[in-house]
């Protein structure tokens, strides 16, 4: 059977836009809170500045969706809205009482939290039975250069800047916390690299059989299976795996 049968790649897909939206609120609250009174350009403006991973894909527009947002939900405030020359106006804002502890709440709740990061190569996998295992093996093999690529990009980046703040310097100063996230994504990398290098070398041995897409009557049972109550069981306790982990849960895949 194809491995998308199993319902993971709709759980993460469908967290997906939830956890881009929780991200970039915090992001901003977090900025405003620093920074405040600040307006939205210079938000953007030092989000722009990190070197985090996925901060790059939050845009202007999602920024100031956010301000509005969180204005409205009084976590921030309006202190001033001016216009300098001709210029467009621009809204100042601060952080209230209430966001102070709404941002104290998220920070503790996302560092507890253990979340499945949404990655499209777990949905393409899926699908990896269409190729060639020859394909699939080459596939691996450049997805692990590229991440080796990024692991040295970032290496050389961390070795040309400094966790100390020098006034004037401050496009190399990276604070040691971010440094330490930075390697934490290195690791990551190295560790997807290593696992596509293996996989390859697997495909290649014959050690993994990628077996072809079920012919029409496998197709049918399946059609059956999937309407039984079981297969509902099966895949609610595969979504309890990946919603409370833990060593406590036990997860039995016999049949």
């Amino acid at each position: 059977m194809p491995a998308s049968r199993y319902p993971w790649d709709r759980r993460i897909s469908q967290r997906y836009n939830m956890g881009v939206m929780w991200s970039t609120r915090l992001l901003v609250l977090g900025l405003v809170r620093w920074l405040g009174p600040v307006h939205g350009y210079l938000v953007r403006r030092e989000l722009d500045s990190w070197r985090m991973p996925g901060v790059s894909e939050i845009g202007a527009g999602s920024i100031y969706h956010a301000l509005k947002k969180l204005t409205a939900d009084g976590l921030i405030e309006v202190v001033a809205t001016e216009s300098v020359d001709d210029r467009p106006a621009r809204t100042t804002y601060r952080i209230t009482v209430t966001g102070e502890s709404e941002f104290q709440r998220l920070v503790r709740e996302k560092l507890w939290d253990v979340a499945q990061a949404d990655d499209p190569f777990h949905t393409a996998w899926s699908f990896a039975t269409v190729l060639t295992p020859t394909e699939n093996a080459a596939l691996l093999r450049r997805r692990a250069e590229v991440l080796y690529q990024r692991v040295e990009a970032v290496t050389m980046m961390l070795a040309a800047t400094a966790p100390d703040f020098v006034e004037g310097a401050e496009s190399s100063f990276l604070p040691a916390h971010a440094r330490a996230l930075l390697k934490r994504q290195t690791d990551l990398w190295n560790t997807d690299a290593e696992w596509c290098e293996d996989t390859a070398g697997r495909i290649e041995s014959g050690d993994l059989a990628l077996r072809p897409d079920p012919d029409a009557e496998q197709a049918a049972h399946w059609r059956e299976a999937i309407r039984s109550e079981r297969f509902a069981e099966e895949s609610a306790l595969w979504h309890s795996v990946f919603d409370e982990p833990g060593p406590e849960r036990s997860f039995n895949r016999s049949r």
